[in-house]
């Protein structure tokens, strides 16, 4: 059997729930999923298990079969010190685990060996093999809010543009996750523009007061999704899927809105660059339109 962890927001935890999807398709191996990050969780409106409102097919490990495959439990997110240091242990005495030290492309086949995986594996090529079973386990597994169903059928009947925009917590990050300035968008939109007719502009972001000040849209129709008509961030999910073409920047969650739209003809633009630290990731899929700098400024 085979056990793959599950943790962080929304975006990472699909992900890594389409890895374990991989890894069952790559064998004949029971794979569960590892949900205990989320045991301890109070606060943390992001860091929720949103996956379980997906129609998903694999199993939940238990804490007795979590326990056979790994020696140390880590429930943290983000990690604290104590906790990387149990997972330096955890790969010296352990040969059955493997931690993802990084976000690059690995190939599938040579982690079959391992029977517990703790990673992002944040990669288009792994979603390739598996992409239409993938949409199917990522259906809602109940009936989304009135509100979000008559919102999807306008989406769909306009030529809807979401734009996902983080901001916030990225901002306290500038070396790594950064942020995208307004020169990145405007340049985003300005290509939507000369490419297709009569766009509706959808703004989903962590900070719709920049936006307002910062991006311009000429004369299209814009539509804020302010906090007080959110239902939650997995609603938010089915909205962007609903949309017909995305501008996003370096997040996950507005990945996942981009990747999920289901339209041979989505335009997606979406950043060259995806960490300002260049650390390595094989995220961006080559139909998508890729611009700004390869070094990323601050601006970009």
């Amino acid at each position: 059997m085979k056990i793959i962890k599950i943790k962080g927001g929304l975006g990472n935890q699909l992900f890594q729930y389409s890895f374990a999807m991989l890894m069952r398709a790559m064998t004949n191996e029971n794979v569960k999923i590892d949900m205990s990050s989320y045991d301890n969780v109070i606060d943390d409106e992001i860091r929720r298990p949103r996956l379980l409102k997906c129609n998903i097919s694999l199993d939940i490990a238990d804490i007795e079969e979590i326990q056979k495959k790994r020696k140390f439990q880590i429930k943290n997110s983000p990690l604290k010190t104590e906790d990387k240091i149990k997972i330096m242990l955890e790969r010296v005495i352990n040969q059955e685990y493997y931690f993802e030290t990084n976000r690059g492309y690995r190939n599938p086949k040579k982690l079959l060996k391992y029977s517990y995986l703790d990673g992002y594996w944040q990669s288009w090529r792994y979603l390739e093999p598996i992409e239409k079973l993938i949409r199917k386990e990522l259906l809602p597994n109940y009936q989304l809010h009135i509100n979000t169903l008559n919102l999807q059928e306008t989406m769909q009947k306009e030529n809807s543009v979401f734009i996902g925009i983080r901001r916030g917590d990225y901002l306290l990050d500038q070396k790594h996750y950064g942020s995208f300035g307004k020169q990145y968008y405007n340049d985003a939109i300005k290509i939507l523009l000369e490419t297709i007719d009569n766009p509706v502009f959808y703004i989903f972001s962590n900070d719709i007061k920049w936006v307002k000040q910062n991006l311009d849209f000429r004369r299209e129709k814009v539509i804020y999704r302010e906090k007080e008509v959110i239902v939650d961030d997995f609603e938010e999910l089915q909205l962007m899927s609903s949309c017909h073409h995305a501008i996003i920047g370096n997040s996950t969650f507005h990945w996942w809105g981009a990747w999920l739209i289901n339209s041979p003809d989505k335009i997606i633009i979406s950043p060259q660059k995806w960490f300002f630290d260049n650390k390595p990731i094989d995220i961006i899929p080559p139909t998508w339109i890729r611009i700004g700098e390869k070094d990323t400024n601050h601006d970009y």
